[in-house]
């Protein structure tokens, strides 16, 4: 059986999904939609897809599509995704899944209600180097696992929050097994963030064009307890030059470390190991870097070593070729927006915030 695949939103991030369907076999990219009709032709030529629609309700009322990757700015992830969920078609949601819960919920409802997937594209965990970094840590490579450390981009924390912060959420649920509890602080222009610190995301952001909806602050420091009583801390905050090659897990065990960092020239992620616990300025026992044989990364016969939508399109293919929910589908599908909404929370509050949340609201909206 071969599925058949559509995307809506023809961005930058669309590239990446359909050379995940290209480069997978059983699947193949038959339909694009997006409201700019050129930025349309252009990423339809590049894959050779001619079925192209400025309407998605059209394309999939047109087409017969088994799944569709939803690539919009994420307010209008949650109307394609009930409509799609309508027409029948699992859904394979870029991050974040959508701005609010509230939302989320009532797309993870349509999908359950028609019986297709809904799952939210966090590729990290799914690549070679994430599974064979928690295979190690389950089996005390470095001891006990204490504590695990993020850093992001560099641009401001509420809008990277939505951005990089829901990977970084994604890659700690791998981690710790789950998270139990959420506790945060926020400021903004060295302040403690207030509700008159609360705006749109491309007024916090003006850098990047995505609509991430309503945030707050420029800097963040987030503690996550894991449900076996580890924890982890994520760091947002604004830096003049960003670093993509700063994001990446650093985990600390009793016996020694693990670090997966994009390596700063080639962008491909790297697995490096310390015997120690402890770091010294120049006395720390020297990093060995862990090497996985290049047939880890290969998918009908190409080489895949970066974190490319491909790792998490596969899981999302497998799932519905075998009948069995997504590693990131169902309620799983919801996790890393529900610590969004906990940083708010807790902020606000002064509190450590509880897993799941019982209030699905926009935690930044006040009625």
């Amino acid at each position: 059986m071969s599925l058949r695949a559509g995307i809506v939103g023809c961005g930058g991030i669309s590239r990446s999904h359909a050379t995940a369907y290209d480069g997978l076999e059983d699947i193949n990219l038959v339909a694009m939609c997006d409201i700019n009709r050129d930025t349309l032709n252009n990423r339809a030529d590049e894959y050779g897809v001619s079925n192209r629609y400025t309407d998605y309700a059209e394309m999939f009322e047109n087409e017969t599509l088994d799944i569709v990757s939803v690539c919009t700015h994420a307010p209008l992830h949650a109307p394609i995704t009930i409509a799609a969920a309508k027409a029948g078609i699992h859904v394979l949601c870029e991050k974040p899944l959508s701005v609010d819960l509230e939302t989320a919920d009532q797309m993870l409802k349509a999908c359950n209600k028609a019986d297709v997937y809904l799952a939210v594209s966090h590729q990290f965990r799914f690549t070679p180097l994430f599974r064979h970094a928690k295979s190690l840590v389950d089996t005390g490579k470095i001891g006990e696992l204490r504590s695990i450390r993020e850093v992001g981009k560099g641009r401001e924390a509420g809008f990277e929050l939505m951005e990089m912060g829901v990977h970084y959420f994604d890659e700690m649920d791998f981690f710790l097994d789950g998270i139990s509890w959420i506790q945060a602080h926020i400021t903004y222009h060295g302040h403690d963030v207030t509700d008159a610190d609360i705006m749109h995301s491309s007024e916090l952001c003006q850098t990047d064009r995505r609509d991430n909806g309503i945030v707050a602050g420029d800097t963040m420091l987030i503690h996550i307890g894991g449900a076996r009583g580890t924890y982890g801390i994520v760091e947002l905050y604004k830096r003049e030059q960003t670093h993509g090659w700063m994001m990446g897990p650093h985990l600390l065990g009793s016996e020694g470390q693990l670090m997966i960092k994009p390596n700063p020239k080639t962008g491909i992620d790297e697995m490096w190991c310390c015997p120690f616990d402890v770091t010294f300025a120049a006395h720390t026992p020297v990093w060995e870097q862990i090497k996985l044989d290049t047939s880890a990364f290969i998918i009908s016969g190409k080489e895949w070593k970066s974190r490319h939508t491909i790792w998490s399109a596969k899981n999302m293919r497998d799932a519905i070729l075998n009948g069995n929910q997504p590693e990131l589908g169902g309620r799983n599908a919801l996790t890393s927006l529900e610590c969004v909404s906990a940083t708010y929370v807790s902020h606000f509050t002064g509190k450590k915030v509880q897993l799941p949340l019982d209030e699905r609201s926009h935690p930044l909206i006040h009625s």
